[in-house]
């Protein structure tokens, strides 16, 4: 779990990384002010997860799976409408919208995995 945990905290900090990279509305390469809000999420959840694997680390397995749990549900909770948003915007005509859903979806389906690791290192093993 410790590995997980760091991968995706180190994950979560590239894609937010990225997300202020490009900025689509210039199709450029530079900072993007727009993308400010993502790059807080992703570091503020990426640091997390990193306090997870630190807090694993420290034999407090239970304490970590289940904070663990907690934060990617936040992190869901606040991604997933806003990919649905930037998704429906973008098929809507809206074509600098691209690139926040790709980034956003890329936030989710990455946190996928540990979610699904976490909920089964849930269960005391036998």
């Amino acid at each position: 779990m410790n590995r997980k945990f760091v991968f995706h905290g180190f994950y979560l900090i590239v894609v937010g990384i990225i997300a202020v990279w490009y900025n689509p509305h210039t199709g450029q390469f530079g900072f993007n002010p727009d993308a400010k809000s993502g790059l807080i999420v992703t570091g503020i959840f990426g640091l997390l997860s990193l306090l997870w694997a630190l807090v694993y680390s420290r034999n407090a397995h239970r304490i970590a799976i289940l904070g663990g749990i907690v934060t990617t549900i936040l992190l869901f909770a606040g991604t997933i409408p806003r990919a649905i948003g930037a998704w429906t915007g973008y098929a809507q005509g809206d074509t600098t919208k691209w690139f926040a859903a790709v980034t956003i979806s890329l936030v989710i389906v990455g946190s996928i995995p540990l979610f699904a690791s976490l909920v089964l290192n849930l269960r005391p093993k036998a």
